[in-house]
């Protein structure tokens, strides 16, 4: 397991073997070379449900990848909880620069490193650990639980429309309860109530049925893919960061003066984040703080580019065609399905002479929003301020986590965001970690969270959305 392991308590080493054992199982959503690791993650986590105490142990099935259910539902008139999780992980083929094997997890200097460390099976096994502290110690819940755990959230959540539709009864909860987003201070979490949305798409650009000679009888009298595509690409954002696609704004709500006074006494370091990721100056659209451009503008951005001749030295072409990767991050009152149709207008529009343009739509979700003052919301600051020692900020999220959009509109309940993660954490890249300390004390706020929630019955119809 590492170098440090021998150094650690019986009971440390305990709370987290069954969590380094399901980062072992390279459960990858992206690569159908991982198939059956993914069903074998899927097995483990049931496996352990049912060992802990829960019941109704269960695949959901979409047509994809299955997501897990379980619940336990003896604490009548208590409220019901449902934790949403996903068992799926990003792709770790590079090994450059790991300094362990991803998938064969290490403790060093007081951190877990391996894929999924964080994101999420790490913030999963606390939301899982907090649960199994609170069978032990009294043989049952403060509040009713159900879960879903699923397998696709780092594809976009494909089959989870289809899962909640067909599933919505199993699925119906006072509150959703998610820990899978992060915080600004390294050693305490945060309570996100907003997340952007995502739209992603792939442009192809076709020119001539095959590569041409850029001399000869087609140099100059043959429209070049590559030239098309950076030129509808440019487009779409000018030199500011503004995105010039007609109406792409128009439904995007403005701040209030009291949301603005809440970003500005938020404390961020825009230098060392600059230092961070080694580039000279940030980039954003003119006229907005660094918190208002992460969380609250929405974004175009060109993901990957592809086209041409790519080996070594010189080869004269007029490529056949060319490629682009594109995501936008939406916002409060935007909708995915308006503004696709407002990009595909401005795509057929401004597509240059002498090609063809075909659009694959991708990831697809609308953006999530939650008041901060939510009674969930303030029970949860106080759990974690107990255990946690500081104030817990209330920040939103630049990301998009497709499910709990879903959620929240379809099954109309209210989604608490607890984050446990940093950027320090290296979700997404390489050496992924997660802070065993802060693994100890988010299992012991989210246990003192529960069992808040059990002592009260809160009004919450003010707040739904």
């Amino acid at each position: 397991m590492g170098q440090n392991k021998s150094s650690m308590s019986k009971e440390k080493r305990a709370l987290l073997d069954d969590l380094i054992k399901c980062i072992e199982i390279p459960s990858v959503s992206t690569d159908s070379k991982y198939k059956n690791d993914m069903y074998h993650c899927c097995d483990y986590i049931k496996a352990y449900l049912s060992r802990i105490g829960f019941e109704h142990v269960q695949n959901l099935d979409g047509g994809g990848y299955p997501a897990i259910y379980a619940d336990w539902m003896h604490a009548t008139g208590k409220p019901t909880v449902l934790i949403y999780g996903h068992y799926d992980v990003q792709p770790a083929e590079s090994l450059e620069g790991w300094l362990s094997d991803p998938f064969h997890p290490e403790i060093r200097d007081g951190h877990l490193y391996g894929r999924g460390a964080t994101d999420n099976k790490g913030q999963l096994f606390m939301q899982l650990k907090a649960l199994e502290t609170l069978f032990q110690q009294n043989q049952l819940l403060p509040v009713n639980i159900k879960l879903v755990i699923e397998g696709e959230e780092e594809i976009g959540s494909k089959t989870m429309p289809e899962i909640i539709d067909k599933y919505k009864a199993h699925l119906s909860a006072d509150l959703l309860v998610v820990s899978d987003t992060g915080s600004l201070q390294k050693d305490a979490p945060a309570i996100c109530h907003g997340l952007r949305g995502m739209i992603g798409f792939e442009l192809t650009v076709q020119g001539p049925n095959r590569d041409l000679h850029s001399g000869s009888i087609y140099g100059g009298v043959v429209q070049n893919p590559i030239y098309a595509l950076v030129h509808l690409l440019n487009s779409m954002k000018n030199d500011q960061g503004y995105i010039t696609i007609p109406e792409f704004y128009e439904d995007v709500k403005l701040l209030t003066e009291l949301e603005k006074d809440t970003l500005d006494s938020i404390s961020f370091s825009e230098e060392k984040l600059k230092e961070d990721i080694d580039v000279t100056q940030l980039f954003g659209e003119d006229g907005y703080s660094f918190l208002e451009r992460v969380w609250t503008r929405p974004t175009l951005e060109i993901n990957g580019i592809e086209g041409g001749y790519q080996g070594e030295g010189m080869k004269s072409i007029i490529p056949a065609k060319a490629k682009a990767k594109v995501t936008c991050r939406l916002v409060p009152n935007q909708k995915a399905e308006e503004l696709k149709s407002i990009i595909d207008k401005h795509i057929r529009e401004n597509t240059p002479v002498g090609v063809k343009v075909d659009i694959e739509w991708n990831k697809c979700s609308d953006p999530f929003f939650i008041q901060p003052d939510h009674p969930y919301i303030l029970k949860a600051l106080s759990s974690l301020q107990s255990v946690f020692d500081k104030p817990v900020q209330l920040i939103r999220g630049g990301g998009t986590i497709a499910a709990v959009e879903m959620m929240n509109q379809t099954l109309e309940i209210p989604a608490i965001l607890i984050g446990f993660g940093h950027s320090t954490s290296n979700v997404h890249s390489i050496n992924e970690n997660m802070s065993v300390e802060k693994f100890e004390k988010a299992i012991a706020a989210l246990s003192n969270y529960y069992l808040s929630l059990g002592k009260d019955i809160i009004e919450t119809n003010d707040y739904i959305k």
